[in-house]
């Protein structure tokens, strides 16, 4: 009886768990679908279009729902990882089959709103995106191919999920040509997202290298699986003030990439003694509100550099 009572309780809190929507991590999701949108708009009020919203939206729910995936494939791992063993626990509660059923079925209505976006307005790459991220999430998680395993295919792949295919979708919602500004500046947000993914992954090395899967911290070791953190996320900041500074001028350039480059000096003082003390819980509530900072400075500088625009053609 206290089971069948206590089971519906615990429920929520475990959904919650399993989609990782702890603190900063919803705002992060919301950065990384809001990007292209927002760089594609040119007065903030074309946000707000419902074709563009429902795009935003498409976008946004796969890169929560991948975590319900991930969680479902992961509950032993997770469970020898410092700062996951709550994932795990979670997961395991709710079951694996559960799991990967709610993953499905929010992957599901994320593709049937992109493609009902994509055939309103005649641009099939707004499904194309989605569908491809949502198909990288699976590889990424499931066996026989299993991205997370395989070196450097894992922050390729992950990266680009929440980087470029997002930004390519919701700008495309917004406006169907795409100026040469775009490509150092999604291929910078592409690997900022692949550096960070590096960092990221350095605490579960023991318990990926336990469950025999080889991401580059355990391939290369976390040393250097740290340095090429280092370097892809240097050549990121390069790319993004190249697109920031052709698409809204050397000021959003220099704000933009000293907002992401906090984060790069924070982990330059990393060394192989720090490494091993790495914690995903401390990592998320200190080094990560960093990251945050600058996915939200990303998202509002083309919005600030519109209004002014608008301002500027009144005053004229």
């Amino acid at each position: 009886m206290p089971l069948t009572t206590t089971r519906p309780t615990r429920q929520t809190p475990d959904l919650h768990r399993v989609h990782r929507l702890e603190s900063p991590f919803p705002l992060a999701y919301l950065c990384h679908a809001l990007w292209g949108a927002c760089y594609a708009a040119t007065t903030p009020h074309q946000l707000l279009r419902t074709p563009v919203l429902l795009a935003v939206a498409a976008n946004l729910i796969p890169l929560i729902a991948q975590n319900v995936l991930n969680a479902a494939m992961d509950i032993p791992i997770d469970a020898r990882t410092p700062g996951k063993s709550g994932v795990a626990r979670a997961a395991q509660r709710l079951g694996r089959r559960r799991l990967f059923g709610i993953a499905t079925a929010e992957m599901t209505l994320a593709l049937l709103l992109a493609c009902g976006v994509a055939v309103h307005l005649g641009r099939p790459l707004i499904a194309a995106g989605v569908a491809a991220g949502i198909l990288l999430e699976y590889l990424y998680n499931l066996e026989p191919v299993r991205l997370k395993k395989r070196g450097l295919a894992n922050p390729i792949s992950l990266g680009a999920h929440f980087s470029v295919l997002p930004c390519l979708s919701t700008f495309n919602a917004v406006r169907p040509d795409f100026p040469g500004y775009l490509w150092p500046l999604f291929l910078g947000l592409w690997l900022l997202l692949i550096g960070r993914t590096l960092w990221w992954s350095l605490p579960d090395a023991p318990a990926d290298q336990a469950a025999g899967l080889t991401p580059p911290a355990v391939r290369y070791g976390s040393s250097r699986a740290l340095v090429l953190a280092v370097g892809a996320t240097a050549t990121a900041l390069t790319l993004i003030a190249w697109g920031l500074a052709w698409s809204l001028g050397l000021g959003a350039a220099l704000l933009g990439t000293t907002g992401c480059g906090i984060f790069l000096i924070s982990k330059l003082r990393l060394t192989p003694a720090t490494l091993h003390a790495l914690h995903e819980t401390r990592m998320r509530r200190h080094t990560l509100t960093f990251v945050i900072g600058a996915d939200v400075l990303l998202v509002a500088l083309p919005l600030a550099g519109s209004v002014l625009g608008q301002v500027a053609n009144v005053l004229r």
